[in-house]
């Protein structure tokens, strides 16, 4: 029964994530992300993934996609008269990386030496603390630089752009 309701979401997040190419809004796009993101987040609740669950739901599907609604409507997107030529070459360019992408993971998922790479975190280290400690201690000290840059980041595209929305007015 979990791995239909496995399958399920999958083909949920992939559908959705179809859709976020050929929407033709760019609200809806951002929406059908959203959607995405959930089902990525129950997925994740399915492999006993649940900080990883979490952190999809309130990174992903909450900050940047509240990021990014907030930057379409600042910059008040509407639809322009689309060029039919650069649409559907972007669009076949899009199913054409899909389909490579889809070939590529077929490849890896039928290799039969898949070994894990061995990381920090070990059965020992969780059974010891939990897992959301040993996470946490790796995450705020060991990746504390790339945390912090990634919030520069999310910060700087912010003030990008208020400041594209207000040139053009």
């Amino acid at each position: 029964m979990e791995l239909v309701f496995l399958l399920i979401c999958g083909g949920v997040a992939v559908i959705a994530s179809l859709l976020v190419i050929f929407a033709r809004s760019t609200l809806h796009s951002a929406l059908w992300m959203v959607l995405s993101f959930f089902m990525i987040a129950v997925v994740y609740v399915l492999l006993q993934a649940q900080f990883l669950a979490m952190l999809q739901v309130i990174v992903y599907a909450g900050a940047i996609m509240m990021f990014i609604i907030y930057a379409i409507m600042m910059l008040n997107l509407r639809q322009e008269s689309r060029q039919k030529t650069g649409a559907r070459i972007s669009k076949i360019i899009g199913v054409g990386s899909l389909i490579v992408l889809f070939l590529e993971l077929m490849l890896v998922s039928l290799g039969n030496n898949l070994t894990p790479i061995p990381g920090p975190v070990s059965e020992k280290l969780v059974a010891t603390y939990g897992r959301m400690a040993v996470i946490s201690n790796f995450l705020f000290s060991d990746y504390l630089l790339p945390f912090e840059v990634v919030s520069i980041l999310l910060t700087a595209g912010v003030v990008g752009a208020v400041v594209l929305a207000k040139r053009e007015r």
